[in-house]
């Protein structure tokens, strides 16, 4: 029996306890299903996340693995199993099925907002919807931070005026960043080497708090294009967006838009989203400059990174000492201590009082 099949850029989260059977889509909710503790961090896998060489379909606990892209999880008789689920390619037309993906979001019944950063993933959808003439009462959110090469605003705003697009400022700052950076690792429920994933969680909040139930976003576009199946990204802003009860809906990873674009040969350059651009009237820059980066700058983590307790840990799991020199080991060791110290609490009192949710209890 198939009991989940996670699609091949890893959008959606499948994780499994081996041992008692249980499934569901986060580390956490697995293991409520399981009525079992956390259990012993993987070291090797923990290694993976720090040194950039992730361990495919492990998590940061031994007892809880994870799907990888583009598998199925199987039961049997003799438990749980993965097997590979390939992809189907189809080739059709990029616009139509895009186009598609935005008409099934604004025919939800729900109400629909768009992430829109200034750069040419979401400028398209923006475009898009101003072609179906819901440009207006999809409000555009914008994420202002003020950070130096980490602030899109002007960009944003002048794609926003061109198009007659309903904006909204979201107004965050480094201390907000902070702030924000355990809630972030705890929906995540791994290791991250930057701070840009908790822009994701700041942005779904204030949707949230708007009362907004669905999030266009760019998102998956790369990973697509390049083929990248790391699964180091997309999961998180899915997590991320749930964390604050937003539904994610990124286009780009649609499942007729993945057959189509997986159907052409890669194109990191993102030649066809560009050619499309270009039909779309969309600015030069965006349609003939160069990608640019987005991660966020290095921040003041002194309130939540614990020098002692990093070095401890790291003796603890067999791992060399870390330096913490540099912005990527802190934010590492960072989110790797706030996402242990989480499954230790779970231990102590999260899984005693959860009721085991009756779709994942294990058969």
């Amino acid at each position: 029996m198939i009991v989940g099949t996670r699609d091949p850029f890893g959008f959606d989260r499948l994780h499994y306890h081996p041992r008692s059977g249980a499934a569901a889509s986060g580390i956490r909710a697995v293991l409520r299903a399981s009525a079992q503790p956390a259990g012993e961090p993987d070291a090797a896998a923990i290694a993976g996340y720090l040194s950039g060489e992730r361990l495919v379909g492990r998590t940061v606990l031994r007892d809880v693995r994870a799907v990888p892209p583009g598998h199925a999880l199987i039961r049997s008789p003799q438990g749980l199993a993965v097997q590979p689920a390939p992809a189907r390619p189809q080739h059709a037309d990029l616009e139509t099925v895009l186009r598609a993906s935005l008409q099934r979001a604004l025919d939800s019944g729900k109400r629909v907002a768009l992430a829109l950063s200034g750069g040419l993933d979401s400028a398209l959808l923006l475009a898009l919807l101003r072609e179906l003439g819901a440009q207006r009462h999809v409000t555009s959110y914008i994420l202002v931070t003020d950070m130096p090469d980490y602030c899109e605003r002007d960009a944003a705003l002048e794609l926003a005026g061109r198009m007659q697009a309903n904006v909204k400022l979201v107004r965050m700052n480094e201390a907000d960043f902070v702030a924000a950076l355990p809630r972030t690792t705890h929906a995540v429920e791994e290791p991250m080497f930057n701070l840009h994933p908790v822009a994701k969680l700041l942005l779904a909040e204030a949707m949230a708090a708007d009362g907004v139930e669905v999030a266009v976003t760019g998102d998956g576009a790369d990973q697509v294009l390049r083929r990248d199946q790391s699964a180091n990204y997309l999961p998180l802003c899915h997590a991320l967006f749930d964390a604050a009860s937003v539904d994610l809906h990124p286009p780009f990873v649609d499942d007729a838009v993945v057959a189509h674009l997986t159907g052409i040969a890669p194109d990191p350059d993102k030649q066809c989203l560009r050619d499309l651009g270009a039909r779309l009237n969309l600015p030069d820059r965006l349609v003939h400059g160069p990608k640019r980066g987005r991660l966020a700058p290095a921040m003041d983590l002194a309130t939540l990174l614990d020098r002692d307790r990093a070095r401890v840990l790291a003796d603890t799991l067999g791992l060399a000492a870390p330096t913490l020199q540099t912005d990527q080991e802190r934010v590492l060791w960072t989110t790797l201590s706030l996402i242990l110290d989480h499954f230790d609490q779970f231990d102590h009192s999260d899984r005693l009082d959860a009721p085991l949710d009756a779709a994942h209890r294990p058969t």
